[in-house]
């Protein structure tokens, strides 16, 4: 599988282009996450953070929010960008973190798998996000049960690096979380959600509604939207034991 953007280097660039670009929008994983992960007072890790736009917002919620990409120019601008004091910005490579088990009550990424075409590189990114984390763990890939949205990638993968990702089926991530969790000795709570759409609670009026207001519309409305239809799929693993 051929993955237009996959080493430090060519993300270095992107990100060079887009950076602003990403830290204005509107943090709707943010929104999401606060309202549906209740963040408040926890230690929370954004993985592929790129812009930190998500983790930007969390920050005023979180007790500490800490982003990691393998890109040193998008941690770079995201120190320089003025984050708020509990937020810091580490240059990793997310299969060799540098922090010990269990140090954050949530850990998140979105669309960040979606950039590794081999099932061994997934598994190993499985792994060290779930030893690092204590509580729940999200990722968040592209939808391959989205038939419109999988074949408007597809064309525009053709001129646009930035499209040539992988997307998943939701059987391909329950796969990799049972193997994983057999593999760690871990017993967790494993679902699959959706995320994301025509996401019309943060438009017009309504995005200048209260962010827990625009979170918990979107907790409702991609509740209720068929999976096929949902932007991005979410594996939600909360552990619940470790076997020694």
């Amino acid at each position: 599988m051929e993955i237009g953007l996959n080493s430090a280097e060519s993300w270095n660039a992107e990100w060079e282009k887009w950076f602003a670009r990403y830290s204005r929008g509107t943090p709707r994983l943010g929104m999401w996450l606060a309202w549906s992960q209740k963040v408040d007072g926890r230690d929370t890790l954004e993985l592929g953070a790129g812009s930190g736009r998500e983790s930007r917002f969390l920050a005023a919620r979180a007790r500490s929010v800490t982003c990691v990409d393998f890109s040193s120019g998008a941690m770079d601008a995201l120190r320089e960008s003025r984050p708020p004091l509990n937020l810091r910005a580490c240059t990793m490579d997310a299969r060799n973190l540098d922090f010990p088990d269990g140090a954050f009550d949530l850990s998140f990424h979105k669309g960040f798998w979606s950039c590794f075409g081999d099932d061994d590189d997934v598994a190993l990114l499985f792994a060290e996000q779930l030893r690092v984390t204590r509580g729940t763990l999200l990722a968040l890939v592209h939808n391959a049960a989205n038939s419109k949205m999988h074949e408007m990638f597809r064309r525009k993968a053709g001129t646009d690096k930035l499209y040539q990702v992988r997307f998943y089926q939701p059987e391909e991530l329950m796969t990799i979380a049972r193997s994983g969790l057999a593999d760690a000795g871990i017993d967790a709570a494993v679902r699959i959600r959706g995320f994301g759409g025509p996401d019309w609670m943060h438009r017009g009026l309504l995005a200048r509604s209260n962010p827990s207001v625009q979170g918990c519309l979107a907790a409702l409305a991609y509740r209720c939207r068929p999976l096929a239809q949902a932007e991005s799929l979410v594996l939600e693993v909360r552990i619940t034991n470790r076997h020694p």
